[in-house]
């Protein structure tokens, strides 16, 4: 009598995304797309010093497939009101890595509990235009339970398929403009049931890289 034959892991390309090339790369997304500005328009001078943060990148096993889960931050927070991101956050004392700061982060504003995250890598910083420089971390949620979101921090959640996210179709440059002076960004439109989800800046910048990785395509010089 033969055994069944195993079914191929779905998740299984997570966990060769951080160790491609493009998964290693460092990015600085504003210079990528604006190679003639230092810094983003928004800011009245180039930030000093970097300020570190770390994402997590949550990859939901859902019956009907892989989806990665979002948050849209509250219209009370002091910095990116109202955004779609990634659950994450600057560093804390007692945080080992940036993997444990994005771990905790993803605890505490949608509740996920670390032990139910399985990690499948780090890509290499992410520079954004208003000064942050960001770890984002691949993880992977088998069982994922009801999500619980942080009142003070968290307005909305949602999911978008992973093989929406990996569609490189879907992925384009937008123009922006801030005080007469015009500027360029990635972005990645999305429509469900509550409408036009608009995903900008950095998090659709850390989405390209993952969807770069996810085909094994370089990026250019």
């Amino acid at each position: 009598m033969t055994s069944a034959r195993q079914q191929p892991d779905p998740a299984a390309p997570l966990f060769r995304l951080s160790s491609s090339v493009v998964g290693q790369r460092d990015r600085r997304l504003f210079q990528e797309l604006n190679p003639e500005h230092e810094y983003s328009p928004i800011l009245k001078a180039p930030p000093k010093t970097p300020r570190p943060a770390s994402v997590l990148i949550p990859v939901m096993m859902r019956p009907t497939g892989l989806s990665i889960l979002f948050t849209v931050r509250s219209p009370a927070m002091p910095s990116h009101a109202g955004e779609i991101s990634f659950p994450g956050g600057g560093p804390k004392r007692g945080d080992r890595d940036a993997v444990a700061t994005a771990l905790r982060e993803a605890e505490e504003e949608v509740g996920i509990p670390s032990n139910a995250v399985e990690i499948a890598g780090s890509f290499g910083a992410h520079f954004g235009g208003l000064g942050y420089v960001v770890t984002p971390v691949v993880g992977l949620v088998r069982r994922p339970q009801p999500i619980t979101p942080c009142d003070r921090e968290v307005s909305d959640t949602f999911e978008v398929p992973l093989s929406f996210i990996t569609d490189l179709d879907n992925h384009i440059i937008i123009d922006r403009e801030f005080n007469n002076v015009p500027y360029k960004m990635f972005a990645i439109p999305y429509e469900d049931e509550c409408g036009e989800r608009y995903i900008w800046g950095l998090t659709a910048g850390i989405l390209h890289t993952f969807a770069m990785a996810w085909h094994d395509r370089p990026l250019g010089p």
